[in-house]
């Protein structure tokens, strides 16, 4: 079963999937940890039949439902194949640290290794930001690498 992602900047990500049966199959997993799940019209793959929004706690309960354990499971497979990648979302505060400064100023990457692979301001995604990227309080940055590279980038860009 091909599962296709699509990011939704500001928003979270999508995935997609045709069931066995033929339905189409969406779930939007938003950053507010709430998850949008949507089945599509048969006839018209555009054309949404229902949405049904799920908190948290329902998720759980209906991966649970579903078999979430083979899932566990799976995921701590994959967790042991990339041992030592860490990907965290730091959001930056309203003084101090790399706020109102560029991420050169910061020299992340030189000094930790760590990557600045995106940052989300507001509902707008910045995918790969330059160095001269000014940060701003409030943006939600995702920081990407060794656990320890992380841990010293999370403390250069919150001071």
């Amino acid at each position: 079963m091909d599962i296709y992602e699509t990011p939704l900047p500001g928003i979270g990500v999508r995935y997609e999937f045709q069931a066995d049966s033929g339905d189409h199959v969406g779930v939007v997993v938003r950053r507010d940890g709430k998850r949008d799940f949507a089945l599509y019209d048969r006839e018209d793959p555009d054309s949404c039949r229902g949405t049904v929004e799920l908190s948290e706690a329902d998720s759980a309960a209906l991966v649970e439902l579903l078999g979430g354990t083979s899932i566990t499971s799976r995921l701590e497979g994959l967790r042991h194949q990339i041992e030592g990648l860490a990907i965290e979302w730091v959001t930056m505060p309203r003084h101090g640290g790399l706020t109102g400064r560029t991420i050169a100023d910061g020299r992340i990457r030189t000094e930790t290794s760590a990557s600045i692979v995106a940052v989300i301001r507001g509902e707008d995604g910045n995918p790969g930001p330059g160095p001269d990227f000014l940060l701003e309080a409030g943006d939600t940055v995702l920081v990407m690498g060794s656990d320890a590279a992380v841990r010293k980038a999370t403390a250069i860009l919150v001071g």
